[in-house]
């Protein structure tokens, strides 16, 4: 694992380098992607090496087989590719502070690091966050093996739709059931659009399973957690139209309904306050907000969660070089 101060790290150029490592036992054979920045002057490593100097260095895995609690000193990092067969059709995947992000195999290297970079950026130092709070949230995403899958140019390019799609739904080997839904490698997107659809996607996971694992209060499960009731006021006031997902309730499915009402609110309140309106055409027909001084004012409840969760685990990404990133 390439460890990158978050301090400096600020202006992302990526290289690629692939290497192959022949491996005598496993379950399949192993293929390592490793990320380097355009002002590394570090030489590559082998397997060996890259074991050796991995039990002289922190990393977030080591540090949640050692202790409950994460040290505020740890520094967040970006893997490098690894291609393991092991994992069902999800066969090469990149972790960043815990969090696998698995692609298919049509996705491009350069989109998986791209997509690992930008939720590097919503992990990095900032004056709001609460080491303790921001640990818990990490060793959950670790430990319960919380993953974003990536897939290539939507679900119909693999029948998601038919009763026999031509992937699994999971990578297995305990990456089953902690996930949200996909982030999509569409090769003739535009950088805003691009950048939509992978923050979007990457905060669907962050809450719709990293917080909701840690945090009640964040709980779809729950109608009566503080997203429910904050969701409501929202609902109530005019403010969140649900009805596009009344199809889903009226199907029977009221898990799934809470789920994705809970989900896109949370989502919508979150780049509001971010400042990210631009990017999703806010205010618009679902959302009726625009900034964070009118989610303060207009939506209290949801205010609050902000500010007593989201502010005091991520920092705002920089939305230029967000947008630099997938230009």
């Amino acid at each position: 694992v390439k460890t990158i101060d978050m301090m400096l790290f600020k202006k992302i150029s990526i290289l690629f380098l692939i290497f192959f490592i022949a491996c005598g036992a496993g379950e399949g054979d192993v293929e390592v992607t490793e990320n380097i920045s355009s002002n590394s002057d570090e030489p590559t490593t082998t397997s060996e090496q890259q074991k050796e100097n991995d039990d002289s260095t922190t990393t977030i895995k080591e540090v949640n087989e050692e202790s409950e609690d994460y040290s505020s000193e740890n520094v967040i990092s970006i893997g490098e590719i690894v291609t393991d067969t092991s994992f069902r059709d999800y066969q090469k995947y990149v972790d960043v502070a815990g969090l696998r992000i698995f692609a298919l195999p049509e996705v491009s290297d350069e989109y998986m690091y791209k997509v690992a970079e930008t939720y590097f950026q919503m992990l990095q130092e900032g004056e709001n966050v609460d080491n303790v709070l921001r640990s818990r949230y990490l060793n959950t995403v670790n430990n319960e093996k919380v993953f974003q899958r990536i897939g290539f140019e939507g679900p119909e390019y693999y029948n998601f739709d038919s009763p026999n799609p031509s992937v699994d739904c999971c990578p297995g080997n305990g990456y089953e059931d902690n996930h949200t839904d996909f982030i999509w490698e569409y090769k003739d997107a535009n950088t805003i659009g691009t950048v939509g659809e992978v923050v979007e996607h990457l905060l669907h996971t962050i809450t719709g399973a990293g917080l909701l694992l840690e945090f009640p209060e964040w709980s779809w499960e729950n109608t009566n957690s503080k997203i429910h009731k904050a969701m409501n006021e929202a609902v109530e006031k005019n403010i969140y139209d649900i009805s596009s997902y009344e199809e889903i309730k009226n199907n029977g499915d009221m898990e799934g309904y809470n789920r994705v009402t809970v989900q896109e609110f949370s989502f919508w309140v979150i780049v509001t306050s971010w400042g990210y309106g631009d990017i999703f055409d806010l205010p618009n027909g679902e959302f009726e907000v625009s900034s964070i001084n009118e989610v303060r004012s207009e939506l209290p409840l949801a205010y609050e969660l902000y500010v007593d969760t989201i502010e005091k685990i991520f920092t705002i990404p920089d939305k230029e070089l967000i947008k630099s990133l997938f230009s």
